[in-house]
């Protein structure tokens, strides 16, 4: 059983009785811990504010009702943390509090020598990025080294920025127009600049197909998996085609998620509007901003409904971002970004879910501690194979 030294208990209880106004800010005890550690002041002001400690994102409405879930309080949080009046436990329950946070919730680090800090070799570190860049003539140039070309249709490619390709029209040689194929392994992400200044982000495992520039009334793409657009406005339409629906926009900020081996399609509007067409329906979809729409494949279900869109959009920043997700769902994810392939003991575990946040910087066992600390799952690593059992 752990223990937890008293000293640490009589912080956490000082800290709280702040946070939920049962003593003032002010209190001479109360400002001597926070002056001890500039570390003190940042674990403070991320409990009083929200937001992030350490490298780790947090909601602190979260926070609060995962405190009072350990707690078993039939409550959730309506009023700031701070001024919530829920600290009316014994020691023992601020014990609790604490263990919830440091060890179970694996939110933050309370600096004391009484505390040995884990080690551990890091497995399958983040991806990075990395794309290769597929022509009509099937030249395939490995992007992670900067170059510029002028191809024969007057379009100047260029990779100078890193992690950053650009295409760029000037006067042609030959009057034909170059199809060009960008593809995202796993364990990658790039962006791109097209001819028209839209901006596109690829994730893991993705592939966009794209003239190298746009001609005539309509701007048209090919999709296979992820990405994010950010579509300049110039009159023209601008066509997303993907294996199962195409979607139509003038000038737009959304996310689009197309893998074939998902089950679903999602589409995620941040601002202006798109218009979903489906292939085989005589029907299309307008979506307003906040907005997702998903298409089942298997069942061919639709539905429509507003969402937070930092959900779908967290990784183009660098984050994931989980919010009461299967742990299939996730793991799909994660074997994209990480390079590794899971495997479940048991099917149930897969439809298990989770909430929570981290930087994609990190290693991939930051998250699996994360999952494990808050579930009885355990996990494993054998080669490039991670195991999930209990």
């Amino acid at each position: 059983m752990l223990k937890i030294e008293k000293n640490i208990t009589d912080k956490w209880n000082l800290l709280l009785k702040v946070l939920s106004d049962e003593i003032p800010e002010v209190d001479s005890h109360f400002q001597h811990w926070l002056n001890e550690d500039i570390e003190n002041k940042k674990l403070y002001q991320s409990l009083k504010e929200g937001g992030q400690y350490n490298g780790l994102l947090f909601d602190k409405d979260e926070l609060f009702n995962n405190i009072s879930a350990k707690l078993s309080l039939d409550t959730e949080r309506k009023t700031p943390l701070y001024r919530k009046k829920w600290f009316k436990y014994s020691i023992s329950s601020v014990a609790v509090i604490a263990l919830s946070i440091i060890i179970t919730l694996n939110y933050f680090t309370f600096h004391e020598n009484t505390i040995p800090e884990k080690v551990e070799k890091n497995i399958f570190d983040p991806g990075s990025k990395k794309a290769y860049l597929l022509s009509m003539k099937d030249e395939k140039i490995d992007l992670s080294e900067s170059f510029e070309v002028k191809k024969e249709d007057g379009t100047v490619i260029s990779n100078k920025s890193e992690g950053v390709i650009s295409f760029e029209k000037t006067t042609p040689v030959k009057k034909i127009i170059e199809q060009q194929t960008i593809y995202v392994p796993k364990s990658g992400e790039y962006e791109l600049v097209l001819a028209d200044g839209s901006r596109v982000f690829l994730n893991s495992e993705s592939q966009l197909a794209f003239p190298s520039y746009f001609e005539g009334d309509t701007r048209r793409v090919e999709l296979t998996g992820e990405a994010y657009f950010e579509v300049k406005k110039d009159g023209r339409p601008f066509i997303i085609q993907t294996p199962d629906l195409s979607i139509e926009v003038l000038g737009t900020s959304f996310n689009v998620n197309a893998y074939q081996t998902n089950p679903y399609v999602n589409a995620t509007l941040v601002e202006g509007s798109i218009r979903i067409r489906l292939p085989e329906k005589q029907e299309s979809f307008l979506l307003q901003p906040d907005h997702n729409f998903r298409l089942d494949k298997l069942s061919e279900e639709i539905s429509v409904q507003q969402v937070n869109t930092d959900i779908y959009t967290a990784w183009v920043k660098g984050e994931f971002m989980f919010r009461n997700q299967p742990l299939a769902e996730i793991f799909a994810q994660l074997e994209r970004w990480y390079d590794f392939t899971i495997i479940y003991e048991s099917p149930d575990i897969g439809k298990m879910r989770f909430t929570g946040s981290a930087e994609k910087a990190r290693p991939l066992n930051y998250l699996l501690n994360q999952i494990q600390a808050v579930t009885d799952i355990q996990y494993k690593s054998e080669g490039d194979k991670i195991i999930l059992y209990k």
